[in-house]
Order: structure tokens, then C-alpha cells, then sequence
């Protein structure tokens, strides 16, 4: 899992990057009907790090 690899690189803990829903991570890791896919929480992950970013470099 590249994206749980990442988020402990930058010292995040697996909740900030798996949120509250982690039965939903799970069921759409693996595929499940009408889940969010993979892609769709490593894009709001994405997100909420460039934002951070962003915000330190406003500081």
C-alpha cells in the first residue's frame, strides 16, 4: 500500500490517512458495491497534504 507507506513517511498515522470509515476503506480496497474506491481516498488524501503544504508555506 503505497499510500499508508507515504502517510508514515510524513509522520501521519493510519486514522488521519484512513479517516473515521475504515470498513469503507476496506470494502473498497477490495471492491465492494458502492464503496469509494482506492483511488478516490488516495485523491482526498492527496488533497488534504497539498492543502497543508500550502498552508505552511502562507505561514
Amino acid at each position: 500500500m503505497a499510500l499508508l507507506e507515504e502517510a508514515a513517511a510524513e509522520g501521519q498515522s493510519a486514522h488521519e490517512v484512513l479517516g473515521d470509515d475504515i470498513p469503507g476503506f476496506c470494502t473498497a480496497l477490495t471492491g465492494g458495491t458502492g464503496a469509494r474506491t482506492y483511488r478516490d481516498r488516495w485523491r482526498d488524501q492527496l488533497n488534504r497534504t497539498v492543502a497543508r503544504k500550502l498552508a505552511r508555506l502562507e505561514s
